[in-house]
């Protein structure tokens, strides 16, 4: 990867979110899967139905490998 120079033209984003497979603790999806277009250290809404803030999940860094082997961002609940 080329150096970045000061006043260069940017032509890519610094980073591409593409979906991440979530794992969430705590809160009423406790233990459910989700799948978001998501950084970590944001905010996701998770939730059915009409938006609340108990459906509003925080991607953490952590990240741990589910039964079925795939690798999951961990989200706890955003407003506890």
């Amino acid at each position: 990867m080329e150096a970045v120079r000061r006043n260069q033209y940017r032509t890519a984003p610094r980073h591409q979110m593409d979906e991440r497979p979530l794992l969430l603790r705590g809160g009423p999806m406790d233990g459910r899967h989700w799948t978001a277009k998501v950084a970590v250290g944001q905010r996701v809404f998770c939730g059915e139905g009409s938006w609340s803030t108990e459906g509003v999940y925080l991607v953490t860094d952590e990240d741990v490998v589910d039964a079925d082997g795939v690798r999951r961002s961990v989200a706890i609940p955003a407003f506890a």
